[in-house]
């Protein structure tokens, strides 16, 4: 899948632990259209702002927003397929220090725990694992339905060095900001 793709994948996998006492029965799948979806990233690189997102990503989403304890969502992106439009930066993503691809080229988001915080706010708990470590992330995102289509945005901040992003070279954020904003959007039909 695409770009937009990656940040439903992120969303996917938050949801998709929910309560571990909720059914498949209990939530409505959607099929994801990565033409219109998105998960993007970005950050400061010595004062300069960078943006990214990744091209490659699957998504498995069961969610019935009335029932956000039933829902299903099995995310994963393929970190290779991390784009800036810099070519110092793409090379450089990929490397043991950073993204470390050759170890562990997947990133996956499992979510534990959907929490309805507003007419249609939610936020999302979750495991997000990469370089083969886990780390608790929280997901805030607001939830549009018209018809049989769902729209999400989300956004969360995560610090890189808490999966040892860059740690070798820049631990301390010199270069590179250690907080990275995610932002997810979602467009997906239900099935």
């Amino acid at each position: 899948m695409r770009n937009r793709s990656v940040f439903l994948s992120v969303t996917s996998l938050l949801l998709a632990s929910s309560m571990g006492f909720a059914t498949a029965a209990d939530a409505r799948p959607w099929a994801v259209d990565a033409k219109q979806s998105s998960i993007s990233f970005s950050g400061q690189h010595v004062g300069k702002t960078f943006k990214g997102s990744f091209t490659i990503w699957q998504a498995n989403i069961d969610f019935d927003p009335a029932r956000p304890e039933a829902a299903k969502v099995a995310v994963s992106i393929d970190l290779a397929s991390a784009k800036t439009g810099d070519a110092m930066y793409d090379k450089t993503l990929p490397s043991a220090d950073w993204f470390d691809i050759a170890k562990a080229r997947q990133a996956k988001f499992v979510a534990t725990k959907i929490t309805k915080t507003g007419s249609n706010d939610y936020v999302a708990d979750g495991q997000l694992t990469l370089r083969g470590k886990s780390v608790p992330v929280k997901l805030p995102f607001t939830l549009d339905i018209a018809g049989n289509t769902a729209t999400m945005t989300g956004r969360m901040t995560v610090k890189r060095t808490a999966w040892g992003i860059g740690s070798g070279s820049d631990a301390k954020g010199d270069w590179v900001s250690l907080d990275i904003p995610v932002q997810v959007k979602v467009v997906a039909t239900a099935k």
